[in-house]
């Protein structure tokens, strides 16, 4: 009887999710402080996603690694939840879940199989606490950048990428593989998991291959392209398998932004958004501030609101800017393949702040309220 109660009240708070409009959201990166969470609620955020296991203490006797079993448990999800919620918060998603719980799956590698009991286990402790969203990505050697000072306005910095510096970089899994693949183990991983998730009503969302290009290490860059996400889509179609449309990574391909976002509301795919914002493309881009963007944040928030999307927006890297503290904590940053800066405190507050005002705006004009 009390597993019963767990199930529907989990059922209740992820239905209760589907009732809300496009809002702002932060994704925390670290260790879910009492300081974080309540730098969070007062910039008028109200949900929060949690970044793969970094709310777990490290590992004494594996520094460098997380604590803890290679799945997610629902004891630890639940007293996460509670402890989120106590700050007046939503526990929206769950993202990233560390490499080590899915790299053999990824690769096709022996004890893939194991692994992917484990990836069950999270999502079914996922159901039944109520947490709406798992976001992943197809990715073994973390976001590819050949610059961490690209240089913005005022002396502010940003993460810039050039793909003749990266070219002949060596294999980063011991062979080239072929994209055939990996095709190959994405398709095993959606039929095996997709199941699981629609059973518990947990959604899946994937983010993009970043940079969207086609190789770099000998590991084929699967979802970089409108083509790709449409096959990907198709492999084992369920209402329960969407997208992280990063705003970003959709920018470096070249793809037209209003139509790709009224594509996927069409398809019901957009889960939620990464507002990333992106000078270039594909080969040679930059990040830079939101106002900067070679899109118009204006245009692009009514897009997404027209198309019906009632997920949440996070600004994902922003620029490191003056005197500011780094949002991703060297602690948090063990947790990945990857440590270079994500930006800090005051600049992920100042794009939340332009996103709050442009959808204002985008409202007011609609004749709605924010």
């Amino acid at each position: 009887m009390e597993m019963d109660g767990i199930t529907s009240s989990g059922e209740a708070r992820r239905n209760d999710f589907k009732q809300l409009p496009l809002r702002t959201a932060l994704a925390t990166f670290a260790l879910p402080t009492e300081e974080r969470l309540r730098f969070i609620k007062q910039l008028g955020v109200d949900d929060v996603i949690i970044w793969g296991n970094t709310f777990r203490a490290p590992s004494v006797l594996a520094p460098g690694a997380a604590s803890g079993p290679p799945e997610l448990t629902f004891k630890e999800l639940v007293s996460l939840r509670n402890r989120i919620e106590s700050y007046g918060l939503r526990f929206f998603a769950i993202e990233n879940v560390p490499l080590s719980f899915y790299d053999k799956i990824i690769l096709g590698l022996p004890g893939k199989e194991v692994q992917m009991e484990h990836m069950k286990n999270t999502v079914r402790a996922m159901g039944r606490v109520g947490i709406p969203i798992l976001g992943y990505n197809w990715i073994v050697s973390g976001v590819w950048r050949t610059s961490f000072s690209y240089e913005l306005r005022g002396g502010a910095k940003g993460t810039g990428f050039d793909m003749r510096d990266a070219m002949g970089v060596p294999n980063t899994h011991g062979r080239d593989f072929s994209e055939q693949e990996i095709w190959d183990n994405y398709a095993w991983f959606l039929d095996e998991i997709l199941p699981v998730a629609e059973a518990e009503g947990v959604s899946l969302a994937l983010h993009p291959n970043d940079p969207p290009v086609e190789k770099i290490g000998g590991f084929p860059f699967l979802f970089r392209d409108l083509a790709t996400f449409k096959k990907g889509m198709e492999l084992h179609p369920s209402p329960n398998h969407g997208l992280i449309y990063c705003l970003g990574n959709w920018t470096e391909m070249g793809a037209p932004l209003v139509e790709t976002i009224k594509y996927w509301g069409e398809q019901k795919k957009l889960f939620y958004v990464h507002f990333q914002a992106v000078t270039g493309k594909v080969p040679v881009f930059h990040e830079t501030f939101i106002d900067t963007a070679d899109y118009d944040a204006y245009e692009i928030l009514r897009a997404f609101d027209d198309a019906g999307c009632t997920g949440v927006m996070i600004p994902g890297h922003v620029p490191q800017t003056e005197g500011d503290v780094e949002w991703r904590t060297p602690e948090s940053s063990q947790y990945t393949p990857y440590n270079h800066p994500m930006g800090g405190y005051r600049a992920r507050a100042y794009t939340i702040g332009y996103l709050k005002g442009m959808l204002h705006a985008v409202r007011a004009a609609k004749g709605g309220v924010a």
